[in-house]
């Protein structure tokens, strides 16, 4: 198993489409900072309001001129958790595991190893192991160049000590949820075997889930019960970045286990049960 993960950390290298959803999640962070900063500059009314579809307003009226700068009313940890929030890593990471898993497909390769008498179930938790590896390191891209672009353009103040206090759980409960999130769609890479299917299903999965938890929030309402919390997606947006009980944890612990736990146990079962082509 050792050999057959060396030998997926060597396709990791390999892997353009790593590298290219890597420099896609530092574009993004840079692309959130650049829009704060026109707004900045606009609502100093250094810019012409609506310059790059930028539009400040403030209580639904247009304003120029305010003395106020953005960056006093935004911290380092609002950037990052827009980072996780949405779908943006959602469908980066959807992407990225269908071309990296649905391509031993299409190549054949699969078809070889296979055929050398290695194991199934040693295959698929390698190339599960080569992927989660590849989706932490994407995440920690996006992490470390929020921390990098907020000092350029925030000053060197930003990284304060409580921000640093907080960054190690906060990452740690992230990449949690990231690992159950590429196990999910490495289960459906596996399940679809086709890149098309594969990465339309990995991003519908990333959020038509989410909005469908939220009409069993409403429901369940009266009972304090939050079904989208047990949901990796809406986790891993929601997280906190301060006051993070050890509660919490445990429960965030719990959820990433269960859904890393299910899907590579699905994702066996089916390519034990299924034919490569």
């Amino acid at each position: 198993m050792f050999c057959l993960f060396h030998a997926e950390t060597y396709k990791l290298k390999k892997s353009k489409s790593f590298y290219i959803c890597t420099i896609v999640t530092a574009a993004f962070v840079f692309l959130m900072y650049g829009m704060l900063f026109m707004a900045d500059n606009i609502q100093k009314g250094k810019l012409e309001n609506g310059t790059g579809g930028v539009v400040v307003s403030i209580n639904d009226k247009i304003t120029d001129g305010e003395d106020q700068s953005i960056w006093d009313t935004i911290s380092i940890a609002d950037l990052m958790q827009q980072v996780f929030s949405g779908d943006v890593i959602g469908c980066i990471l959807a992407i990225f595991c269908s071309i990296f898993v649905i391509g031993e497909f299409s190549s054949g390769m699969l078809k070889n190893i296979t055929g050398k008498g290695c194991s199934r179930c040693s295959i698929y938790v390698s190339k599960l192991a080569a992927t989660v590896l590849a989706a932490v390191l994407i995440a920690l891209t996006g992490m470390v160049t929020v921390l990098l672009a907020g000092r350029i353009f925030m000053g060197p103040n930003v990284l304060s000590d409580s921000l640093l206090k907080n960054l190690p759980v906060y990452a740690g409960l992230q990449l949690l949820m990231v690992t159950a999130i590429v196990s999910l769609f490495v289960w459906i890479a596996q399940v679809s075997r086709n890149l098309a299917a594969g990465i339309s299903i990995g991003i519908c999965t990333a959020f038509l889930p989410a909005l469908l938890l939220n009409v069993a929030d409403m429901r369940f309402a009266d009972t304090g019960i939050i079904p989208s919390e047990y949901w990796p997606f809406t986790r891993i947006a929601s997280c906190p970045f301060s006051e993070i009980t050890a509660a919490y944890i445990a429960e965030t612990i719990f959820v990433a286990v269960f859904w890393t736990v299910l899907a590579t146990i699905l994702g066996i079962w089916h390519f034990y049960k299924t034919d490569i082509k």
